[in-house]
């Protein structure tokens, strides 16, 4: 069955499309996990490292790596080779294995928000205009019909994003009916942008972290609020006063945004975790504003 086919959801364009009313009420998405299956933000840190995109050392903008010394030293080992042989110089899969399990530890403690904003700041030192070009490399490469896994340094990591039907399917009727649809993420905004773009979503709705700039180059200081859990919300009202009355995402770190819709809350279960756990651990009670997606349908 379509999710256009769902009675809450035609109950809800019912309400929202057939009055008059001066404004075009507002959706907002999360990306990952909820538009597309994969993490996008991920995939541009893992391709960055794959392919040495660093114009400063990490160490530089990690003051608080316990192993500073050894990230600064193999970095510099590895700017001066050759870019044909970094990947296989010796000092690559100890460089790759510091910066993931830096992420990585930082995510399994909790410290979601740090660890995201933390491999954005890898960037530091490009244009917005290096980076968006980056991004759309990244899209393009995960997006191939021949995406399979990568190793780097001792991982193997997942390639590939695909689009998850049912969003398609809601996006395009809410554009349709002429909603507003921002895009809310998590990752770097220039990751989620060619995403969104393909939908036909400009970078003016896309929200998500940021580096401030300084001479025209991207410094290692985010800009705040970091789109993470409530922040999202934060973020969300610096760019527009609406509220939005549809919030779709998968994640239950994006409860407060959930709870900032006026009206109907749609959850994409796409990492085929616990629905029940996620309304009992949010602390949340389902009801008839909530539409939950178990099975979404990967497009490929």
């Amino acid at each position: 069955m379509s999710i256009l086919d769902n009675p809450a959801l035609q109950d809800f364009l019912r309400r929202h499309t057939n009055h008059v009313s001066r404004q075009r009420p507002t959706a907002v998405f999360d990306c990952d996990g909820t538009v597309i299956r994969g993490d996008v933000g991920e995939a541009m840190l893992y391709y960055q490292i794959e392919h040495f995109l660093f114009k400063v050392s990490p160490a530089s903008v990690w003051p608080d790596h316990p192993g500073r010394k050894q990230v600064d030293d193999l970095y510099h080992q590895l700017a001066a080779a050759a870019p044909e042989k970094r990947a296989a110089h010796p000092s690559f899969p100890a460089f790759a294995d510091l910066i993931l399990s830096w992420y990585f530890g930082q995510i399994n403690d909790g410290k979601v928000e740090k660890a995201c904003t933390d491999i954005v700041r890898l960037f530091a030192g490009y244009t917005l205009a290096e980076v968006r070009d980056i991004a759309e490399l990244v899209f393009k490469d995960e997006t191939s019909p021949s995406a399979t896994p990568r190793r780097l340094g001792t991982r193997i990591l997942p390639k590939g994003v695909r689009y998850i039907q049912e969003s398609l399917d809601l996006i395009r009727e809410l554009q349709r009916l002429q909603f507003h649809i921002w895009a809310v993420s998590g990752s770097n905004k220039w990751s989620v942008e060619p995403v969104f773009r393909r939908l036909g979503i400009g970078p003016e709705f896309v929200i998500g972290i940021e580096l401030e700039e300084e001479h025209g180059v991207l410094t290692y200081r985010a800009k705040s609020p970091v789109p993470i859990r409530e922040n999202k919300v934060h973020a969300f009202e610096k760019h527009t006063t609406a509220v939005p009355v549809l919030v779709a995402s998968d994640s239950r770190n994006d409860i407060p945004l959930f709870l900032y819709s006026s009206d109907l809350k749609v959850r994409i279960n796409s990492r085929n975790r616990s629905t029940e756990e996620f309304f009992r651990e949010g602390k949340v009670t389902r009801d008839h504003t909530w539409i939950v997606i178990e099975h979404p349908t990967i497009e490929e």
